[in-house]
This record gives C-alpha cells, structure tokens and sequence, in this order.
C-alpha cells in the first residue's frame, strides 16, 4: 500500500526540515500546501517535493488541509505539521506497517505534546494519523480539526512528538476563528463548543469559560472524554472565581464521565487540601498513585498525575497530619521518580533538616 504525507505550513522554514527529514524515506508522496508564508518556506518545501501548492487563508483550518487532501493520490496519507519530529523507531514501524497491506481504515498514534527534562512524556493523546485515502474521510472543525473516526480503527503505539518552538506565540488565533463563526450565525457542534470553552479559558475569559463548558457538559453529544476534561476546566473556572463549592461539585460530576484517574483524583485531592481536610486529600491523591491513564480513550492524558505530582502531595498531607515516616516514604518514592523536580528537591532539603537521610 502506498502511503503519502499530506501537511500544511506557514512560515516553517526552521522546522519544516526536521519534520520531512524524519518522514521522507517512509513516504511514497509529499504534499505540501503553504497558506500564506513570507520567508522561504516554500524553497525549503521545494527541496522534498514538487508538490507544493498555495493556498488563500479563509480562518479555516479544515478548508486548508482538505485542500492539501485533495492532491494526494496514495492509498493512504498521513498527515504532521511542521513542528512535529517522527522519531526514528516511529518512522520503522509505520513502513513495516505499510508493507504489510493494511485493511484498517484509520491508524491511530500517541501525539506527545509534552515531555520532561529526560524526554519522557507528560502529555500526550491518541489522534488519528495514517488514514485510507476516501472521500468519507476528510477534515472537519474550522479549528482544533480532526477527521471523525469510522470504518476499521487500531493503534500503533509508536509516538509522534508535537516540538513547538518556545518563541511561536499563537495568541487569539483560535479563539478568534471560533467567534467569528459565532458573529456569523453559526451553531457550534459539541466538539467545537468544548475547544471554544477551552479557548476561552487559556485566554483569561474565565466567566465566558465556565458558561461555554458548562453548556457543552450537560448538552447531548460530544465525547466523554472531553465531557470529563471539561469538568476539571470548569472547576478551575470556579475555582478563578472563588466559588469553592461548584469547583468541587464540577470535579466530582467528572466521574460521571471516567473512572478515577490521575488527573481526576489529583484535582479532588488538592481541593480538600485547600480546605484543610488532609486526610481526605490523602485519600484521593492514594487513589491517583493507584489508577493507571487509559491512553487509549482519546483524554489527553499528563503522566505526572499518576506519579510525581501526587507522591510530593501525599508527602505535605501526610506531614500535615504529623506522620512523618510516611510522609518520607512518600518523598523516597518522588525523589527516585524525579530527583531533579524543584518539590522534590525542597522537600529533600526539609527532612534533611529533620534528620532523615537515605543513607
């Protein structure tokens, strides 16, 4: 089966090298759509692939990349940005799946948008990402797009990393995209009600968030997943806003969405910290040592939640309650997890003060 890469890019020229050195031999066909670059990111393009063409911005990101859809002509396509690095063992598996004459309509991978300082992910997803060339299969959502999942689904547990580089700033992109569909009469889907509350929110418009989520939360539609994330988002809104109780009540109505997990627990816990109640923290954080992330649910799920963050709160809540023995257990635990984290180095400091020692 043959398999080309479908991107769209602006103004890539730094990175657009990395992304195409680390796909190019895998592929059978590049297509590259520019939506407006001022610097030499077309050159760059033109490097890998004569297929490069250009496109009229419309502040739609689905018209763009089924634009680029529409040049591929693979039996399958993959799609990346420009900021994206296929790691070499990724790029393996994906030929050795290729080879082998895949019947699954939709191949999906782990996007690692985030990792620590050894290069171990603490954020990441499943998106689809190796997709059968067919006319049921396109981009939708004027922002935040995807490509709805149907047909035959399966997983590769190959990551792709998201490396953003520190000085791109997307600012109210975004959300601007959003309400100006709105000032145009339109009616956002669940989908998109949910990432315009998420919008809102990563732009400081914490009462407008916490009305978009909320909304979103209790209309029929949309994925549990979101539902459950949109329950933590709305109760940091709450939380922003200083309603203590309706951060708590949107926290717990999370699992009415997922089972406990780490992000989860790790938000109830801190809420009954705030309130003093330690050993109910305790409780909770204990819960999210125990869960282990489904990364298979599509939630974006943050490693940390399931081990360091909660190790160095079960470490304060159990000296809180004057159990100090425990509460040193539970900094061994963080400090061979991430000897280097800035808590767990404080707290190393403060029962060495203490008189503990690993030695």
């Amino acid at each position: 089966m043959t398999l080309g890469l479908s991107m769209i890019v602006k103004n890539e020229s730094e990175t657009l090298p990395r992304v195409l050195d680390g796909i190019k031999d895998v592929v059978d066909e590049i297509v590259i759509v520019d939506t407006g670059s001022t610097d030499n990111t077309v050159d760059v393009a033109r490097r890998y692939t004569d297929k490069v063409y250009s496109f009229d911005w419309v502040n739609d990101f689905s018209a763009a990349r089924n634009f680029a859809l529409s040049k591929v002509t693979t039996d399958y396509w993959i799609w990346l940005d420009a900021d994206d690095v296929v790691p070499t063992d990724t790029a393996k598996a994906i030929r050795r799946l290729m080879n082998k004459k895949p019947t699954a309509d939709i191949v999906m991978l782990p996007y690692v948008a985030a990792v620590d300082e050894n290069g171990k992910p603490t954020f990441s997803y499943y998106r689809e990402r190796i997709i059968r060339n067919s006319q049921n299969n396109y981009w939708q959502g004027a922002v935040h797009e995807a490509v709805e999942l149907s047909g035959t689904v399966v997983m590769l547990n190959k990551p792709i990393i998201h490396a953003k580089p520190t000085n791109r700033i997307n600012g109210t992109r975004n959300l601007d995209i959003y309400e100006g569909l709105i000032a145009n009469g339109r009616t956002l889907t669940p989908r998109e009600r949910y990432y315009y509350g998420r919008e809102l929110f990563y732009n400081g418009r914490t009462q407008d968030a916490a009305r978009e989520l909320g909304r979103f939360i209790d209309e029929d539609g949309g994925f549990a997943a979101n539902k459950a994330d949109a329950c933590l988002l709305l109760s940091d809104c709450y939380g922003m806003l200083g309603d203590k109780q309706s951060a708590m009540q949107a926290a717990l109505y999370r699992l009415a969405f997922a089972p406990p997990d780490g992000e989860g627990c790790c938000k109830i816990g801190a809420l009954f910290f705030e309130r003093g109640d330690y050993n109910s923290a305790a409780q909770w954080y204990g819960l999210a040592i125990k869960a282990k992330p489904n990364m298979k649910s599509g939630a974006f799920v943050q490693a940390d939640y399931y081990g360091l963050i909660p190790l160095v709160w079960l470490t304060v809540c159990y000296d809180r309650l004057g159990e100090i023995k425990k509460a040193y257990s539970y900094h061994r635990r963080a400090k061979k997890l991430r000897p280097t984290d800035k808590s767990v180095i404080a707290n190393d400091a403060y029962f060495s003060a203490k008189g503990f020692s690993d030695l």
